[in-house]
């Protein structure tokens, strides 16, 4: 972290013990020890582990978003089964290899029976903003032919669930990754096999 800012590396810190211990078990003091300075140091930078957690959030949700092709409608492109299979192999391996994707999720793994704010997050996270973009994808692929008439949101949820799933397996089991990325791959192109028309 040579030439980091501390507020960088408070952020860094914050995220790291976030996603071992959860945010409401991680204090302010444990943050700014980790980098080696004390407790009331870290509110020269922050007003506390609130403001902390937004700048956090701040920075990750904007990359977060142009790394998931959430907000450039490149998603509206994808018009075959090969565009299909590139574009979520895509997204699979930046989730699941995106170390700063991998902490946010686990935190919020961990957060989400204890806050609403978290419980909110994962949802959108883990659910929402995946499936909506997927069902824009399937009506796509119904409209232009590639798939037959069918209902676009159950078929987002059945391509995206499995995927899901199985980078939570991921995350609990790191050294399966390879094993999970061979499945993923392998689930879509059972979807490919099974909805598109030949």
């Amino acid at each position: 972290m040579a030439g980091t800012s501390t507020k960088e590396k408070l952020v860094t810190a914050a995220l790291d013990l976030f996603s071992k211990k959860g945010y409401s078990a991680t204090s302010v003091d444990e943050i700014a020890e980790s980098i080696g300075i004390k407790g009331p140091n870290l509110y020269k930078y922050f007003k506390g582990k609130e403001a902390l957690f937004k700048e956090l959030s701040e920075l990750s949700d904007q990359s977060y978003l142009d790394k998931m092709n959430l907000v450039n409608n490149k998603a509206d492109s994808i018009e075959d089964a090969q565009g299909l299979k590139a574009f979520a192999m895509g997204q699979v391996k930046y989730t699941m290899y995106e170390d700063m994707v991998i902490k946010l999720r686990k935190m919020l793994t961990i957060e989400q029976f204890r806050s609403d704010l978290m419980k909110h997050q994962t949802t959108i996270h883990q659910y929402t903003n995946i499936n909506d973009q997927f069902t824009r994808i399937m009506k796509n692929l119904i409209k232009n032919g590639s798939i037959a008439e069918n209902d676009p949101a159950l078929l987002a949820l059945e391509f995206t669930s499995v995927i899901t799933v199985l980078i939570q397996l991921s995350d609990r089991e790191p050294e399966k990754s390879g094993e999970v990325l061979k499945l993923i791959e392998r689930h879509i192109d059972h979807f490919i096999d099974t909805y598109f028309l030949k």
